[in-house]
């Protein structure tokens, strides 16, 4: 964008203000001094007050013309820049500047019919013989385009293919720089169609259209992304230009991407592993193949095929994708931005790995995962909870044991490590629970308030209860037994002393479980307290059972 060389107050576009504005007071409609005021609001970026000085002036030449073309273009107001620099030019015909600004409106306006119209009476103007050149080569460009193109575009693509390297790089800076993927895309699809052999130009066209693909993906805009960037995917095809590796990653990266969210799992499949072929083959190392955190090429290329083997249920696959994307970002943890930024990724991916086994009960599997994301954040308190209730619940009580002594270190003053101690313990009698059911009470009573030791509270009661039913259930089995063999042996083959004792030291067994089970009634939910009192039931029945066969 040009303009007339106006040079009012040298660079202090604020004090050459202050002073045009106590001019202007002394003559107010001078046309000199409104359109220098102009000029310096302009610059200043006061664009409205700029357009009311401009106003002011009742016969407006061309320079005022031009200054009013460049505000309407700065406020991206193109058609009516173009009709002010078609004024200003109308009013100079000699000047290049007007001219230039005229073609630029109209190009950023998509007008392309109306900007060969221009670049024939521009050429003439220029400067220089390089810039004449320059435009004679503009115009072939735009000659080929439009559903009506004059006779003389014939001869337009041999004109364009004689170009050299230079004047194609000045095309191609131009084009890159229009800010405009619409009008961009067109021009650069006619010169890459007339220089098919260019790598310049279909590098830059290609760039081009991943880049308005990438923003159109940031949209959520995945059918309009999957059509721009589907053509680009045969027109590659058919080139005999070689692309570099990692616009091709890109393109396949964002078609799987598009693909996946339009639900059409399988071809996404197929873009992802054509992403990861490559990667493998030309994008083995170097810095290119990390981004700015750190983060492997290659990584994300596994985390996104383990994401669309999930939604095909193939989880198998899927794992074994994640796996490989945690042990990229573990080998690559020293390039991470920051430090933990990598930790982190494997760290939830892991997670991940663990929920989900968890879910189909896949124990060994899910403490296989646990365990490594415990690497990555040795101090997660979350997932040492986790590995706890695990090694409790695979009754690997020596390692629950470590665990917790971990979880003590981590959070040394915390109420509920004592809950989850008593958990860890290997109960092997009824005093054994007694003694817990003692500890909880007065862990209750010190944390009358905390809600966490609540929860947590009821979930060790609730273990402590299973241990009386599996002691009950043991008991009852005994008394059971005792009485089947009764039942099949005559009377005089009875040994009763014998029978005597066992039912004796059961009615005791019995009682000492019903006075935990009475003891934990204090304790629990209303839910638990039904179970209670249901188990506080059937250790009466028994013990009535036992005391008639014990006498």
């Amino acid at each position: 964008m040009t303009e007339a060389a106006v040079n009012p107050a040298g660079p202090n576009w604020a004090e050459a203000l202050r002073l045009l504005e106590q001019a202007q007071r002394a003559s107010s409609q001078d046309p000199q001094t409104l359109y220098l005021l102009a000029v310096a609001c302009r610059k200043l970026g006061r664009s409205a007050e700029a357009r009311q000085y401009l106003q002011k002036i009742s016969q407006p030449d061309a320079s005022v013309l031009l200054q009013r073309g460049l505000l309407s273009f700065q406020e991206k107001d193109y058609p009516r820049a173009a009709e002010e620099f078609a004024a200003a030019w109308e009013k100079t015909p000699e000047s290049y500047s007007a001219g230039y600004n005229l073609f630029l409106a109209r190009l950023y306006a998509g007008q392309f019919e109306l900007c060969r119209d221009v670049l024939m009476p521009l050429a003439p103007l220029a400067p220089t013989e390089g810039e004449r050149r320059f435009l004679t080569l503009l115009r072939a460009l735009f000659l080929g385009i439009g559903p009506n193109p004059p006779a003389e575009a014939q001869d337009a693509p041999k004109l364009l293919a004689a170009m050299t390297a230079d004047e194609e790089a000045r095309l191609l800076e131009v084009f890159a720089g229009l800010g405009q993927f619409e009008i961009a895309y067109q021009l650069l699809s006619r010169l890459v169609s007339v220089r098919s052999a260019s790598p310049q130009a279909f590098a830059v066209w290609f760039g081009a259209v991943l880049v308005q693909a990438k923003q159109l993906v940031e949209k959520n805009q995945w059918e309009e992304a999957k059509l721009l960037l589907t053509p680009l995917r045969r027109r590659l095809e058919s080139s005999r230009v070689t692309i570099d590796p990692y616009c091709l990653i890109s393109l396949y990266q964002m078609l799987g991407v598009c693909n996946a969210m339009l639900q059409d799992f399988d071809q996404a499949a197929s873009w992802f592993r054509l992403a990861q072929e490559i990667c493998a083959r030309d994008a083995a190392g170097g810095s290119r193949s990390i981004n700015a955190q750190g983060v492997p090429l290659m990584a994300w290329i596994e985390q996104n095929i383990a994401l669309v083997m999930e939604w095909l249920d193939r989880s198998d696959q899927a794992e074994a994708h994640w796996l490989r994307y945690v042990d990229l970002l573990e080998r690559h943890q020293g390039s991470s931005r920051p430090g933990d930024y990598l930790p982190i990724l494997a760290f939830e991916a892991l997670i991940r790995l663990g929920d989900q086994a968890q879910k189909k009960e896949r124990w060994s599997l899910t403490l296989e995962h646990l365990q490594k994301a415990h690497r990555f954040r040795p101090t997660d308190y979350e997932t040492l909870e986790r590995l706890f209730n695990l090694f409790t619940q695979l009754r690997r009580h020596d390692d629950a044991r470590r665990v917790l002594q971990r979880m003590r270190d981590v959070r040394p003053n915390d109420p509920q490590v004592d809950l989850f101690e008593l958990e860890a313990r290997d109960l092997r009698s009824i005093a054994d629970v007694d003694k817990a059911l003692n500890e909880l009470k007065k862990t209750a009573q010190k944390n009358p308030s905390d809600l966490n030791v609540n929860d947590r509270m009821r979930a060790a009661a609730s273990k402590l209860f299973q241990t009386l039913e599996r002691f009950a259930d043991q008991n009852t089995a005994q008394v059971n037994k005792v009485v089947d063999q009764m039942r099949r042996l005559p009377s005089y083959q009875v040994n009763w002393p014998v029978v005597r004792d066992v039912m004796r030291d059961l009615e005791d067994q019995f009682a000492d479980l019903r006075d935990a089970a009475s003891k934990m009634l204090t304790i629990a939910t209303d839910d638990l307290r039904r179970d209670l009192q249901r188990l506080i039931s059937h250790c009466d029945r028994k013990m009535d059972q036992c005391r008639t066969l014990g006498r």
